[in-house]
């Protein structure tokens, strides 16, 4: 813990000399290798302002370099500004000698900016300068998963891995892909590749450990953390996993075993503190319970399955009055999300809940700054869930509450669309109206809020009609 710190603390020498004599306008030189630090290190902090400087004082030094032209078009991708990143890339190939990087940089602006049929040809051109470039290798492993090649992804993925084991720290983001997808058998059977392939890469077991997660199979998850471990002994997540995957089987008593094990090795690990609460609930312990879920959210206030767990309980043993206590005061120490908003409603009858739910999004209210993305989720939020009525209810009562300056711009056209899609067209027509006059920019995410809006001819007409000339 101590090395972690120090490591965390450690600051590079070059880098704060760079910026000292950056802030007394004091001229230094820098060779390129001590640039290319600097830059590297300044982009990692997303510290753009030295990183413009630094780049910018290499380009003069080094004019014939593209490498630090290179860096420029990321520190645009960075920011977001894609037209400038795409001139400077077209202008880098225009004028200097190609090279693997530029190819990669204009792949993942390709990506970016969603024109992925150019993806596979640029990292194709990438590798053609460099056929050992592990870096074209695993994006194009992406690529070829995104066009339902898996033989092909499994063979570039392989040849990154063998040409730099560091993307072994990197497949997690395949198995990002493979959840958001819900390809659980592709990653079965993508993962089950890679451990035949690096039997000794605690990167591939995780993997297969998740696929097996995902498709239930969770007596097979545990075998392949248990192998991750094994190549990384001081792994919290893999111990973790297991402790999850045990619980899913209902025994609880090694579930608790592989929480403990995870939290020897990360003591400030609030969720293993919470799910131990879970084993120690569903065992009627609860007294146990509610220590472990109190330890968890005194490391994180916000954590929703600890609050859940401490409402659970009271509701259990019939202390609604302390349950009712407990919920309104995690509202009130910090923002909760929507989901437990509405999850937590159901500690309240009936009769209570509109304005349970007005007071608990008052107590969220009072610690935000800006209204915007609340509003926006727990809009999206009732369209999804369809619960237009109540939502266009609570909408229409903030609308009176918020002074119009601190409302969203959106806010009328989220009236609109709940009004809508409750069969109130005359409340719907009336701040559509408004919307569209007032802020006509918002019209996409608005028809996004359901797809029901679109089937409204009125709803048609009058975008068409507002439509600016």
């Amino acid at each position: 813990m101590q090395m972690d710190n120090f490591e965390a603390d450690w600051v590079n020498p070059l880098v704060e000399n760079f910026k000292n004599n950056i802030d007394r306008g004091k001229s230094a030189y820098y060779d390129s290798s001590d640039l290319e630090i600097i830059i590297e290190e300044l982009m990692q902090e997303f510290d753009f302002a030295y990183l413009s400087k630094a780049i910018e004082l290499a380009i003069s030094y080094y004019p014939n370099e593209s490498q630090f032209r290179i860096y420029r078009a990321k520190k645009y991708i960075l920011e977001f500004e894609v037209e400038s990143a795409e001139k400077e890339l077209e202008n880098i190939e225009q004028n200097f000698p190609p090279t693997p990087e530029l190819y990669l940089e204009k792949a993942y602006l390709a990506n970016i900016s969603n024109k992925n049929e150019n993806t596979i040809k640029l990292l194709n051109k990438a590798l053609a300068l460099a056929p050992a470039y592990p870096d074209a290798h695993f994006l194009l492993g992406f690529e070829y998963l995104r066009n339902n090649d898996l033989l092909t992804a499994i063979k570039h993925v392989i040849w990154a891995l063998k040409l730099d084991d560091f993307f072994n720290e990197q497949l997690f983001s395949y198995s990002f892909f493979f959840e958001e997808e819900k390809k659980y058998q592709e990653a079965l059977d993508f993962f089950a590749a890679l451990t035949e392939e690096f039997p000794f890469l605690c990167g591939t077991w995780f993997g297969l450990g998740l696929a097996y997660n995902w498709l239930g199979k969770y007596e097979d998850a545990i075998e392949a953390y248990r192998f991750c471990i094994t190549c990384d002994p001081e792994n919290p997540t893999a111990y973790f996993n297991i402790g999850n995957s045990y619980f899913e089987l209902k025994n609880y008593e090694e579930a608790k075993i592989a929480y403990n094990q995870t939290l020897q090795l990360d003591e400030n690990d609030y969720q293993s503190l919470s799910n131990l609460a879970d084993c120690f609930r569903v065992e009627g312990d609860h007294e146990k319970a509610m220590e472990y879920y109190q330890n968890a959210l005194l490391l994180n206030p916000n954590l929703n399955e600890a609050i859940i767990g401490i409402a659970t309980i009271l509701q259990d043993e019939n202390r609604l009055d302390e349950a009712h206590f407990f919920i309104e005061k995690a509202f009130k120490l910090a923002p909760q999300s929507l989901d437990l908003l509405f999850t937590l409603l159901k500690y309240y009858t009936e009769d209570e809940q509109p304005e349970t739910l007005l007071m608990l999004i008052d107590l969220t209210l009072a610690q935000l700054d800006n209204y915007d993305l609340f509003f926006k989720y727990i809009a999206n939020y009732f369209c999804i869930n369809k619960i237009t009525v109540l939502g266009l209810d609570i909408l229409l009562h903030y609308q009176n509450e918020i002074p119009f300056e601190q409302q969203p711009m959106m806010f009328f056209y989220y009236i609109a669309a709940l009004a809508y899609l409750s069969d109130k067209k005359e409340i719907g027509k009336q701040y559509l109206e408004d919307a569209l006059l007032f802020y006509y920019d918002g019209v996409q995410e608005f028809l996004e809020l359901s797809d029901a809006l679109s089937d409204i001819a009125e709803i048609i007409d009058l975008i068409e009609i507002y439509r600016p000339k």
